[in-house]
């Protein structure tokens, strides 16, 4: 039922109280798993709906679209279509990583992936829009944003050139 990940994580996390429990004692182990409990909380519900989210997206999307537009064969215009839906895709990871998996699961290649999460992570249009230009004004968005515009192509590349390499 639980897979590689979920253990290492158990292991990791039992380590990490263990330390905890060590330097600062019971008070300071109750004061660190409430904290954890505290994010739980607060994000537990986001990460579930958005996992949910993600089985509607990959019911919604056809295997057969990703594969044709976003798989081996699609090359460059691949890379593009993922770049300009990372840039518009309006979520924190709690989304785009699921809809990550669920494009990879469908036949989408992995340039167009990184292709993806890279304009996801770097040109999403609502953090542009919402944070950068209020916080940062509009010429040094800008001129970061239209930097940036070329580093999803140039990342799905080179992840094309190191897959196709021996």
């Amino acid at each position: 039922m639980f897979e590689g990940q979920f253990w290492f994580m158990l292991v990791v996390l039992l380590l990490l109280a263990g330390v905890v429990g060590a330097r600062g004692g019971a008070d300071a182990l109750g004061s660190a798993f409430g904290e954890g409990g505290g994010l739980l909380l607060r994000f537990g519900p986001v990460i579930v709906v958005s996992f949910l989210a993600a089985g509607l997206f990959q019911w919604l999307v056809p295997t057969e679209w990703v594969r044709e537009n976003l798989g081996h064969e699609a090359g460059l215009r691949g890379i593009l279509i993922a770049t300009g839906a990372g840039m518009v895709t309006p979520a924190g990871p709690f989304v785009s990583m699921p809809i990550a998996a669920v494009l990879i699961r469908a036949g989408a290649a992995p340039p167009a992936v990184v292709a993806f999460l890279t304009a996801w992570s770097l040109l999403a249009m609502h953090r542009l829009v919402a944070w950068e230009i209020p916080i940062l004004g509009l010429r040094f968005a800008a001129i970061r944003y239209g930097i940036s515009l070329l580093l999803p192509v140039l990342a799905g590349l080179a992840t094309r050139a190191i897959f196709r390499a021996p």
